[in-house]
């Protein structure tokens, strides 16, 4: 073979490797292709709810001590910050914010990508004019949460780990629902989610929106949402007693983000008008657990929130549900032993979850 051949043949072999290694193309969750050379080294993670991102991204092992989570001040309130050290021990760095960081301050971690959700759309494409490639994610609802772990893995050129942890929430999620597909309608409790705040103290109730996955998890955990038709999309809805007296649930579950909802419960039981509630009498107002987060919001531990609400809401047919188990089990996907989860996680539960 002469020298000439030899030579195309090699520019030949050395294109279609480079052809191959450009050919890492990412669909983000708004449908957006975005493509790298190389899978990305340095990651950051930032924006509104990074916490939720940054939780998913540490069930992928290889990813943690190359991210850097730009943390605002809600992940702090719910101990999402002292979650990133216990599973990234000197790796991925996580920066407390007052509000959430600019992009200057993010153009200074010099990322590969950065990864935000959909609803920080502003803030990416102010990246995206630095030539700083930006990949978004819903991580909103329970189909959200497979398809962008599927992105993550992507991303993160761990496609495998992806398929796993998939396989893990596609399973209970579907264990769940295969239980109560069969309930009739009229035998479904109807429940009431609240989410209890006070400030100043003055105390204040609110409904989630009926897209939202605390709805979803009521619903897939065999319950009636009676808040639904009434709910306001794309945040909160105060509701005043009122309200909640004209419902009269059958069951009550209590969310609160900035105190132990297990407390919140313990006051408003105690206040006499809530004594005429349904829920109350039978002792159905519940506290929704929590450790380093709660467990109702679209985070990681939502699979967790919707095992817990389907033993509240059909005891019986989840009596086989061990919780204690299946947080273990869960915290085992973040590389935490037995032991670990015993004396650092379950400690922060106060909330009944037996």
């Amino acid at each position: 073979m002469n020298i000439v051949k030899m030579m195309t043949i090699g520019f030949a072999v050395l294109l279609a490797a480079s052809a191959e290694a450009a050919d890492i193309a990412v669909k983000d969750a708004l449908g957006r292709e975005v493509r790298f050379v190389e899978p990305p080294a340095r990651i950051v993670i930032a924006g509104k709810a990074s916490f939720m991102i940054a939780d998913a991204v540490s069930l992928f092992p290889g990813a943690r001590a190359r991210t850097t989570v730009f943390a605002a001040g809600a992940a702090s309130r719910q101990g999402a910050d002292d979650f990133l050290e216990l599973v990234m021990p000197g790796g991925a760095a996580s920066t407390p914010m007052n509000g959430d960081a600019g992009a200057e301050q993010i153009a200074a971690a010099k990322p590969d990508v950065v990864l935000l959700k959909s609803s920080s759309r502003r803030l990416g494409d102010v990246l995206e004019r630095l030539h700083i490639p930006v990949v978004y994610l819903d991580f909103e609802t329970t189909a959200q949460y497979s398809r962008d772990l599927a992105i993550l893995g992507r991303v993160l050129n761990d496609e495998e780990r992806a398929r796993l942890l998939m396989t893990y929430y596609d399973g209970l999620r579907s264990s769940v629902s295969d239980r109560t597909a069969s309930i009739p309608a009229t035998k479904k409790p109807r429940t009431l989610l609240l989410q209890y705040s006070e400030r100043g103290g003055v105390i204040a109730f609110s409904v989630p929106p009926p897209e939202w996955i605390q709805t979803e998890l009521v619903e897939l955990a065999g319950g009636t949402p009676i808040w639904k038709d009434a709910a306001q999309h794309g945040g909160w809805t105060i509701v005043n007693l009122e309200q909640i007296a004209a419902w009269d649930p059958d069951v009550v579950l209590v969310v609160s983000y900035s105190a132990a909802a297990e407390k919140a419960v313990a006051a408003i039981t105690a206040d006499a008008a809530w004594q005429a509630l349904r829920a109350a009498r039978e002792k159905r107002v519940f506290a929704f657990p929590g450790d380093f987060c709660s467990w109702d919001q679209p985070d990681t531990r939502w699979i967790l929130g919707l095992l817990w609400t389907a033993t509240r809401l059909h005891p019986e047919r989840f009596k086989d549900t061990d919780l204690t188990r299946e947080i273990a089990r869960f915290y085992s996907l973040y590389g935490l032993d037995e032991a670990t989860v015993q004396s650092r996680v379950i400690p922060l539960i106060r909330e009944n979850i037996r």
